[in-house]
C-alpha cells in the first residue's frame, strides 16, 4: 500500500496515512491477511509516527531489520512482549539487547515468555543462552533461576557447569547433585565441594553402579580412604578395570605422601 504511494514520486507526508490505516486495521487479526499487507501497514504506521505499532508487526513478521528499528526509535520499553519473536530472528542480538537493558527488561519476563511460548523453537536452548549471558554480566541478576541453570548447563554446555556451581551461591546443593548424578559428573562435583556429607551420599549412590565405583576410586587420593570404599563394595560386584585403578591409586598415594 505505502509502496504504491511512494511510487508516485510525491513525499509520503503529503498523504494522510490515517484513513488507509483505518481501512486496513480491521483485517489485522484475520488469519488470511497477507504478510505483504502487514508489512505495508507497518510502513504506514512509521509514516504516521506510530512506531510501537510498526514494531509489533515487524516482530511478528520476523524481520531482520527489527533490531535497527528498535535502536533508531529507542523502543526498548516496547519489546517486553516480543521476546520470543526477537529470539527467533536472532538469538545472539536479542540476548545482547536484553542483558544490556536488563533494568528495563527484567529477567523474569524473559524466562516466563520463553517457558510458556507456543512458538516452534528450542526454548530451553534459548533460555540457556539468555541466562548464561546474564550470569556473565551479573552473577546475581538471574539468581532466582540458578537451579534451572544447573540443568541447562548440564544439557547444553557441560564444561561451564562446574565454574557456574563454584561461583553461584543461589542454587540448591541437593538439586545440583541430582543433576550431576544423572550426567555422571558427581565425583568431580563432590571433590570440588569438600563436603563430607556429600561424599557419604555419593558413595551410597556409586555402590549401585560398578563403573561409578571405579570412577570414585580414581578420585579418592586426598579425599577418601580407598580401603574404606573397597570394604563397602558388595560381594560379587564386578568393577571394570579394578586392577589398573588400584595400581593408579597406590601410585597417586605414594606421589602425594612423598611431596
Amino acid at each position: 500500500m505505502s509502496r504504491v504511494l511512494l511510487a508516485s514520486g510525491k513525499p509520503p507526508t503529503l498523504y494522510s496515512a490515517s484513513p488507509v490505516i483505518s481501512a486496513i486495521e480491521p483485517q489485522l487479526n484475520s488469519s488470511s491477511m497477507a504478510d505483504s499487507l502487514k508489512e505495508s501497514l507497518a510502513e504506514l504506521y512509521v509514516i504516521n509516527g506510530q512506531y510501537e505499532k510498526a514494531l509489533s508487526l515487524y516482530a511478528e513478521l520476523l524481520k531482520p531489520e527489527v533490531f535497527e528499528f528498535i535502536e533508531k526509535y529507542n523502543l526498548y520499553d516496547a519489546i517486553h512482549d516480543k521476546i520470543v519473536n526477537l529470539m527467533i530472528v536472532d538469538n545472539k542480538r536479542t540476548v545482547h539487547l536484553r542483558t544490556q537493558h536488563r533494568d528495563i527488561i527484567l529477567p523474569y519476563e524473559v524466562v516466563e515468555q520463553l517457558l510458556h511460548t507456543s512458538k516452534k523453537c528450542d526454548k530451553r536452548y534459548l533460555l540457556h543462552l539468555y541466562l548464561h549471558a546474564l550470569f556473565e554480566i551479573d552473577i546475581h541478576a538471574g539468581k532466582d533461576f540458578h537451579d534451572m541453570q544447573v540443568e541447562l548447563y548440564a544439557d547444553y554446555e557441560t564444561r561451564m557447569l562446574l565454574p557456574f556451581l563454584l561461583t553461584s551461591q543461589h542454587y540448591r546443593l541437593d538439586k545440583a547433585y541430582e543433576i550431576f548424578a544423572q550426567k555422571e559428573l558427581a565425583v568431580e562435583f563432590v571433590t570440588e565441594q569438600h563436603d563430607d556429607e556429600l561424599w557419604e551420599e555419593l558413595i551410597r549412590q556409586c555402590l549401585q553402579k560398578p563403573e561409578m565405583v571405579g570412577n570414585l576410586l580414581e578420585h579418592t587420593v586426598g579425599n577418601l580412604d580407598p580401603l574404606y570404599i573397597v570394604s563397602l563394595v558388595p560381594d560379587g560386584l564386578e568393577i571394570p578395570r579394578l586392577q589398573d585403578r588400584l595400581v593408579k591409586i597406590v601410585t597417586d598415594y605414594r606421589t602425594e605422601t612423598s611431596l
